[in-house]
């Protein structure tokens, strides 16, 4: 999900192209994180030792952390701490954007900064945004909800990653008390606490759910569309009452409804998330009672 937080906003504000974006995100499965790029980063060796191990590694079959600690540039534990961040996205990405030229390291310091501040989050968030971790990034998304709603989201969010489309984004979410919709699909949870949970767009928008879930193609958001995104809801909530059966919290979840035409929602609260599938806009929401 950084890759698209993020890369979003640089295209936005004309940091990348939309081009580069898509390289980036096409070389993202296949890249591989040098170690000695991490070092740097994480400011334990500088850019000229990183160098100086380079060129002894190019001339001698070792390891570059076997060569760091050789120099004593590092030592094993910091060579394991180093080991232990090769997965990590965001630094993935400064990788990539570095090796093609798009930026500095320091400017895409400044910028995430500037994207953090421009979503009104506190500084502090940076360190929950470059964790590309969904369960700390949903509450930033929405913080005027308790946590065990953001978890429905987050579930949401993992489950049209897995099922749908890996190309999401997320903006700031809202809180509201109505809600003015029309060709959604809705489900409750009832029990130690009561939820609904929905799927709503514009135009045919709903269809990039409905047909990715159903693996197939629907003309337009008709009845069927909506009960492959009613089919899909039913996972999110079946996932999410499973997860919270072991902590002893019990809901039951009650049969999926489809809402043809307009409609007015009102709920203590209803949670709005708006997200971006494949280029195409929707908004789950969670209606609290």
């Amino acid at each position: 999900m950084f890759f698209d937080l993020f890369g979003n906003y640089l295209v936005d504000n004309n940091k990348m192209t939309s081009d580069q974006l898509a390289s980036l995100k096409e070389a993202q499965a296949s890249s591989r994180l040098k170690l000695g790029f991490i070092a740097v980063s994480e400011k334990m060796i500088t850019e000229k030792q990183s160098e100086e191990i380079n060129r002894k590694q190019a001339v001698m079959d070792k390891r570059f952390g076997d060569i760091a600690v050789e120099l004593g540039y590092l030592t094993d534990d910091q060579v394991g701490q180093l080991l232990g961040l090769q997965g990590n996205t965001y630094l993935k990405f400064c990788q990539l954007v570095t090796e093609q030229g798009i930026m500095s390291m320091e400017d895409i310091e400044a910028q995430l900064k500037a994207y953090v501040a421009s979503c009104g989050f506190e500084e502090a968030a940076i360190e929950d945004i470059k964790s590309d971790d969904i369960d700390r990034i949903i509450p930033l998304f929405t913080p005027d909800i308790e946590d065990k709603y953001s978890e429905i989201l987050a579930v949401g969010i993992r489950t049209i990653n897995r099922l749908v489309s890996s190309n999401i984004c997320i903006s700031k979410g809202c809180v509201v008390d109505s809600l003015d919709i029309s060709d959604y699909a809705i489900q409750a949870l009832v029990g130690d606490f009561n939820v609904k949970t929905g799927f709503v767009g514009q135009g045919d928008s709903l269809l990039v759910i409905a047909d990715a879930y159903a693996r197939e193609h629907f003309d337009a958001v008709d009845e069927d569309a909506l009960d492959s995104v009613a089919e899909f809801i039913n996972i999110i909530n079946g996932l999410y009452a499973t997860s919270i059966s072991y902590q002893k919290v019990n809901v039951e979840l009650m049969p999926p409804e489809l809402i043809t035409g307009s409609k007015k929602i009102e709920a203590a609260k209803i949670a709005v998330m708006p997200i971006t599938i494949d280029g195409r806009d929707v908004k789950m929401f969670l209606a609290i009672s």
